[in-house]
C-alpha cells in the first residue's frame, strides 16, 4: 500500500533477523547465529542494529561476513536501515 509516496510500515522482528542471519556462514563454517559472536539485536522502527564481536586476530576474515549479514538484514521487508558493526578485541 502506498500513502503519500511512502511504503506502509511493516513490522520487523528479532526473529526475522535471526532467521536471515542463520543463512550467513562464519569463517569457522557455522551459521552466524551459532558462532557466539552476536551482540543483542535491536530492532526499532524498521532499523536494525547489532555487532559482531570477534578476536582481533580474526577481524579481517570476518569483514566479508559482516557485509553479508548487513545485506541479508537489509533484504527483510520493512527494514529501512541496518547498522552492523564489526568489533575486534
Amino acid at each position: 500500500m502506498w500513502k503519500f509516496g511512502r511504503r506502509a510500515a511493516v513490522s520487523v522482528t528479532q526473529q526475522q533477523v535471526l532467521e536471515k542471519l542463520a543463512g550467513v556462514t562464519s569463517p569457522r563454517g557455522v551459521a552466524l547465529t551459532n558462532a557466539n559472536v552476536l551482540s543483542p539485536i535491536t530492532v526499532s522502527d524498521g532499523k536494525v542494529f547489532f555487532s559482531i564481536n570477534v578476536d582481533a586476530a580474526e577481524a579481517r576474515a570476518w569483514e566479508s561476513v559482516r557485509a553479508q549479514a548487513e545485506s541479508a538484514v537489509r533484504a527483510i521487508p520493512g527494514v529501512t536501515a541496518a547498522m552492523i558493526a564489526l568489533t575486534a578485541e
